[in-house]
């Protein structure tokens, strides 16, 4: 799949820039719809803004649970730091480089959202955890998802261990790690015929010939698992097959739940920001809250601008985000706010309140109720002014487009230093042999 079909899978709902103009564009679910008719009929309008506001939130409280399972040396405690975003000397990362193995399942915590974690499983077949029993040891249903790793091949107990999965209702995925190791030690031995698309296909067509006897749709995935390669190899497929193949009832949660890393994710993110608009919208309009002077509406400025700062930090445009990407692929922040002011002005984002009040004000001028009455299902008995609605809706939604611009940018300017980082790592090969 290119990344073109995976924007439309997220994308199922046309990106209307005239909103106002019309046109046939549903954002809101019919069950989204009977569920909030359910609460008007159950309480009237008395608390509508509230009960929106709180299934704003209802995505936290699914625990997402992530089993890494491999032999002890296949890179498992890199791959969960690269997955949380952390370094391996970073607090609260895993330990790297470590000999012994996992004795008992051990969790680590995504570091800004405590309901995902990431589970290193003890390999299968050792002595404390033979086959007969691993799967009751491992308290095999708390696991959504299972990442089976390997560093050169897998073995019958990874086969074992996907056909038990299998069979149990449970998604898997096999992941090849070190890759960028394998390509170093080709260089150094043959420099002169080096094709790296080859070798990848090579390396990717000795794991299929085993993994398919298991699942003979199954795929493998070629990752370095370095955070300063994330960008490179599989990993972007590896979260694009995540996120479209996560238990349906926890999807929501997945994606917010997980950091920017790719264009994968990020395209993930902006689809499921993107349909909670209209829940900010209407809780917005359901109860004019604040008044604001230019304006002849109700406008919940506080409900707004949380949602615009959620959008910063999901789309990874905070400072501290910010900072981290600097550090890691050794950008000067100079270049990244450079970069940044071409999208998304930094003093905008460093200052948001003003910027979505200026914002606000320049979109409801000229604006009338009627212009967003098709786009409210339940006018005249929840919402109390359809203007407030409809501005609060292209204020927000507009916001949320160019911040996914802008951090499509700084995904660009990430790639470029990742190239620049290997090309001189390249360079240094060639000077020692």
């Amino acid at each position: 799949m290119n990344f073109s079909d995976f924007e439309q899978f997220f994308y199922r709902e046309p990106f209307v820039e005239t909103i106002t103009t019309g046109g046939n564009f549903q954002f809101i679910t019919d069950e989204e719809i009977r569920a909030t008719e359910q609460f008007i009929h159950k309480n009237g309008v008395n608390g509508l803004d509230t009960y929106l506001s709180q299934r704003l939130d209802a995505w936290r409280q699914h625990p997402l649970d992530i089993a890494v399972v491999g032999s002890s040396g296949v890179g498992k405690s890199t791959f969960i730091n690269c997955f949380r975003g952390l370094d391996a000397e970073d607090e609260g990362a895993a330990a790297v480089g470590v000999v012994e193995t996992t004795n008992e399942p051990k969790p680590y915590e995504h570091p800004e959202f405590s309901n995902l974690k990431i589970w290193d499983l003890p390999g299968v077949g050792t002595p404390n955890y033979p086959r007969s029993c691993y799967l009751e040891k491992i308290q095999f249903q708390r696991y959504d998802f299972f990442l089976i790793l390997c560093r050169t091949r897998f073995t019958e107990n990874d086969l074992w261990l996907a056909s038990e999965v299998k069979q149990n209702n449970k998604r898997f995925v096999f992941i090849r790690t070190n890759i960028d190791s394998d390509l170093f030690n080709e260089y150094e031995d043959h420099p002169s015929t080096y094709n790296e698309e080859n070798i990848l296909e090579r390396i990717r067509n000795n794991s299929l010939e085993y993994i398919r006897s298991v699942d003979p749709n199954a795929e493998v995935f070629l990752i370095s698992g370095h955070l300063k390669n994330r960008l490179r190899f599989d990993f972007g497929k590896l979260n694009e097959t995540l996120l479209r193949n996560y238990p349906s009832l926890k999807r929501e949660s997945m994606i917010l739940s997980m950091s920017v890393m790719c264009k994968e994710v990020l395209v993930a993110k902006v689809a499921t920001l993107y349909r909670r608009i209209w829940l900010i919208a209407s809780a917005s309009a359901a109860v004019a809250v604040i008044p604001v002077p230019f304006l002849s509406l109700g406008f919940d400025a506080t409900l707004v601008m949380n949602e615009v700062e959620f959008y910063k930090k999901q789309l990874g445009l905070d400072q501290a985000a910010l900072l981290k990407l600097s550090q890691v692929y050794r950008i000067p922040m100079d270049k990244i706010e450079k970069e940044l002011n071409e999208v998304f002005p930094i003093q905008y984002l460093n200052s948001l309140r003003s910027f979505v009040f200026d914002f606000a004000k320049k979109q409801a001028i000229g604006t009338t109720t009627g212009q967003f009455a098709r786009y409210v299902p339940y006018v005249g008995t929840a919402i109390v002014s359809t203007l407030s609605f409809g501005v609060c809706y292209v204020v927000l939604y507009k916001i949320l487009i160019r911040m996914q611009q802008a951090s499509l940018k700084i995904i660009d300017v990430i790639m470029n230093a990742s190239d620049q980082m290997i090309q001189e790592q390249q360079q240094q090969r060639q000077a020692l042999i």
